[in-house]
């Protein structure tokens, strides 16, 4: 029996021994530090880790308790501030490179900006996931269309971007194009935001932590957030990188949803809050009831916690991802803009999967209120549809179709037929045939044998009495604006 007894304790010795050699230093580190705007101490900003989130004092002093495992000591930019850049891209951090030393300063200055920017607009890009050199001049044509539409659309107003994810197409590839891709969207003159995608992970190792690393050296943090006029701005990281060759899924880790709980409780319930994230919450399978058949690497996993945590607020949740357009209202406070991809059918063609023309969307605020556009890259700003004549559709040969890029439940579309109004167009779910025909005929020749066309639900039909008739189609958007198209089919 004290044999047995013995060998036990020996055992447990080497165990303990064993683990002793992996430890994880949690030696408390103490951060502190001024946020200041010209020498002026700012109260009240947000400073975290990552972890926690504390607010400076009156005279712009915060103190911070962290560890070893933090990456990162940054702010949430106020609103009023200038958001503060460095090699092209917004720094709003630092990084924690000495792990040893228990207490640190770390401090952040600010410029105050003429105006509060209440009224301000925000471009949103999605996966312009760049593969190679050519694909360069493709977001190069994107970056001087931006600058000309806020020119003509908006020439008075503070403008901002967000790029939300993949900013190119292998980050374990060389060469890397981050620095280049940087380079061409500031060429905008407008500060833009980054988050991380599917393709800007590394993969092959062994966590989902590891696997940011070139994405936080490159941009930092992750995950944070920002005020800018009345609109609170939230960034997610939902891209869960899980080990095991390149798979990933959409899923919000416990310690980011802890992070977001301390960073809505200093937000004023009945605001307006923009959550930006690479993989979309909501999906056409979700709308349909077929949970099923949602893949865990294109929607969110968690979505209904998130839900529960922005209860109260007025949300907008900006997406990529899966490379075609979609809107969903999830539920009376949450709408998801779900925005196709800049770089159309991975740089193949102009047509996203779904038949939207590659582009952006410009969303304009007002203090808690806010109207959006889209633009197609290289086209008239009223070109917001695709028409196809009776016999162009080869899944609705005898009638009208009509592809409608950013379509939500409040748009409506009519047609009329020789001039009468004929009432509004039936929706149906399809593929556009545009970009149905482009992949059927050229696949062989395609960088990337895996593009496709997929099936969209923001397709509307309608027969005509007559095949010689002259057709016009109208879509009024959700604010009154209006755009039309006309097919004469006169002899």
């Amino acid at each position: 029996m004290k044999i047995v007894k013995y060998t036990l304790f020996v055992l447990l010795i080497s165990i303990f021994s064993l683990s002793s050699t992996a430890q994880v230093n949690l030696q408390t580190i103490l951060l502190h530090g001024k946020v200041t705007c010209q020498g002026e101490g700012i109260k009240n900003v947000a400073v975290t880790d990552g972890i926690n989130i504390v607010s400076t004092n009156s005279e712009g002093k915060y103190t911070l308790l962290t560890n070893a495992t933090t990456d990162f000591v940054y702010i949430s930019v106020p609103a009023g501030y200038k958001v503060p850049i460095e090699n092209k891209t917004p720094v709003f951090h630092h990084r924690l490179t000495d792990k040893t030393s228990l207490k640190q300063e770390f401090n952040f200055d600010l410029q105050r900006l003429p105006n509060n920017e209440e009224k301000h607009s925000l471009v949103v890009w999605a996966d312009p996931q760049v593969y190679s050199d050519d694909d360069l001049a493709y977001v190069q044509e994107s970056a001087e269309d931006v600058v000309t539409h806020l020119q003509k659309t908006a020439p008075n107003t503070p403008a901002y971007g967000m790029v939300v994810g993949d900013m190119v197409g292998d980050a374990n590839a060389e060469p890397l194009f981050y620095d280049r891709m940087k380079d061409i969207i500031a060429s905008t003159g407008i500060p833009f935001f980054y988050l991380p995608g599917n393709h800007d992970i590394l993969y092959y190792v062994r966590s989902d932590r590891p696997s940011k690393e070139l994405y936080k050296q490159t941009f930092g943090p992750t995950y944070y957030s920002f005020d800018r006029g009345k609109i609170h701005y939230i960034v997610l990281d939902n891209c869960f990188y899980n080990g095991n060759t390149w798979y990933y899924i959409g899923y919000l880790p416990e310690n980011q949803l802890e992070w977001l709980e301390q960073d809505l409780a200093r937000v004023e319930k009945g605001s307006t809050i923009v959550i930006s994230m690479h993989i979309p919450a909501y999906s056409q399978h979700a709308r349909k009831g077929e949970w099923g058949k949602e893949k865990p690497s294109s929607v969110l996993q968690n979505r209904s916690h998130l839900f529960k945590m922005l209860d109260g607020y007025n949300v907008h949740i900006m997406s990529g991802h899966i490379h075609e357009t979609d809107n969903y209202i999830i539920q009376k406070n949450i709408y998801e803009h779900n925005h196709p991809a800049i770089c159309g059918l991975f740089y193949e063609s102009e047509l996203c999967k779904d038949g939207t023309r590659r582009g952006y969307t410009v969303y304009l605020f007002d203090g808690d209120s806010v109207t959006w556009h889209y633009k197609a890259v290289g086209q008239p700003d009223n070109i917001q549809f695709k028409l196809y004549n009776v016999g162009e559709h080869h899944q609705k040969p005898e009638s009208i179709v009509a592809n409608v890029w950013n379509y939500d439940s409040e748009w409506k579309i009519y047609w009329y037929e020789d001039g009468v109004k004929m009432g509004e167009m039936k929706k149906f779910a399809g593929i556009d045939t545009e970009i149905n025909e482009f992949v059927k005929k050229n696949r062989q020749n395609f960088k990337h044998s895996w593009a496709n066309a997929s099936s969209t639900d923001h397709l509307f039909f309608a027969t005509p009495k007559s095949t010689s008739s002259t057709i016009k189609v109208e879509v009024i958007d959700r604010f009154g604006n209006i755009f039309t198209q006309e097919i004469s089919n006169k002899k």
